[in-house]
């Protein structure tokens, strides 16, 4: 199989596992800031404060989780063509 092909694959894989992982720790931090679960943001009993807040950690904090990890395998990968080259 083609270098490229195996590489975009593993790195597909691992950032699966990031996100999975990063959703995990923001669930975990969560529930040790606030003393309780994350809301249901489809419970209609929610209030809507509680379930935008839930929406902008979760998305900030696996948004960012992502953004660092396409940035560690960018420079990996920009490193590796450098080494390559000489």
């Amino acid at each position: 199989m083609d270098k490229v092909i195996v590489e975009k694959i593993y790195t597909a894989l691992l950032s699966a596992a990031v996100t999975f992982v990063a959703g995990f720790a923001i669930k975990k931090l969560w529930t040790l800031v606030t003393g309780g679960e994350p809301p249901d943001p489809e419970d209609h009993e929610v209030p809507i404060q509680s379930a935008v807040a839930w929406f902008l950690a979760s998305g900030i904090g696996v948004g960012l989780a992502q953004l660092l990890f396409h940035r560690s395998v960018a420079k990996r990968r920009h490193l590796s063509r450098l080494n390559r080259e000489l």
